[in-house]
């Protein structure tokens, strides 16, 4: 996938051309310290994170431009980016200059090191590191004056989450689960303290193994390791993506091992085969967390029919 990165000759003179279209760089300055319009649906508002999106879309904001990680950008948003430019999933100057953003919203951590650069095209505010998305999205709606609507996501996915618990504990009660995601070119299994596991095992409270660690997000098994956990539910998810093709075979193998067939959940038909590149930003936004934890809810119910 391509970054859109420019050579150093060719970067000089589009930062020049930029100077000279603004007069100065004093005039740069003034204009990268500007405020936000007051309608924030009219900014020209470009996101350089693949979880910025998500915000943006829940936050009714719609960006000329926005990074991606797959070819297209994720199903739950209906079509409304089906016109915003695709930034690949890294730095891109390049595209950043053809989509005359009046904003960039950039994460820290990583783009702190091209802050002059994004600044010199268009006011840049760098988002800080947080553990928890709730946090984002609010950082976000802060810069574009929409704290209540932020306020209003976060309320009804609290109550999303809330109902979905309520069905799965009348459907399982206190059986174990466990979280597998079978990759490119290996299996893990993630715990409560994982993204993830915070929402399958904290916010839906499906108990997890006694076994697993409490203090590992996430650990790579075999099969052979798989038989020490043995819960009586397995929600798995086979990579979607760039990787689908081996993740699926991976997958396949398995299906037909003596060990995988001897597991409790497999001899129960207790194994949810789930999520796809949909379930990118499951864990770090509302909205793609919902939709994972409706497909959950879903296969759950199905297989108790």
């Amino acid at each position: 996938m391509s970054k859109g990165k420019i050579g150093g000759v060719w970067f000089i003179a589009l930062v020049l051309l930029l100077m000279t279209a603004c007069g100065s760089n004093k005039a740069n300055e003034v204009k990268n310290e500007s405020t936000p319009a007051a309608e924030p649906e009219k900014l020209r508002v470009v996101a350089t994170s693949v979880t910025y999106p998500d915000f943006l879309y829940v936050l009714g904001v719609t960006p000329v431009a926005a990074e991606n990680y797959h070819a297209e950008f994720p199903s739950y948003f209906n079509d409304t980016f089906k016109d915003v430019a695709k930034l690949g999933n890294g730095e891109n100057l390049e595209g950043l200059l053809a989509s005359e953003p009046d904003l960039i919203i950039a994460p820290k951590w990583r783009d702190e090191k091209v802050y002059d650069q994004y600044s010199k095209i268009a006011k840049t505010v760098l988002m800080p590191d947080r553990d928890n998305w709730r946090d984002e999205l609010r950082d976000i709606a802060e810069v574009l004056d929409k704290a209540k609507e932020a306020d209003q996501v976060i309320q009804d996915y609290e109550a999303h989450i809330q109902e979905a618990k309520a069905e799965l504990q009348a459907i399982v009660g206190d059986e174990t689960f466990v979280y597998m995601r079978v990759m490119q070119s290996e299996s893990f299994i993630m715990g409560e303290i994982s993204a993830r596991g915070k929402v399958i095992h904290g916010e839906l409270g499906l108990k997890t193994v006694a076994a697993y660690p409490q203090e590992e997000g996430s650990l790579s098994i075999s099969l052979e390791t798989l038989t020490e956990f043995d819960p009586d539910h397995i929600i798995l998810q086979v990579d979607g993506g760039e990787d689908k093709a081996s993740a699926q075979k991976i997958y396949d193998d398995m299906k037909s091992n003596p060990v995988w067939l001897g597991l409790k959940a497999v001899k129960a038909n207790q194994v949810y085969v789930v999520g796809d590149k949909e379930w990118m930003n499951f864990g770090y936004s509302s909205v793609a967390t919902i939709r994972a934890v409706d497909e959950i809810v879903a296969a759950i119910k199905q297989n108790e029919k």
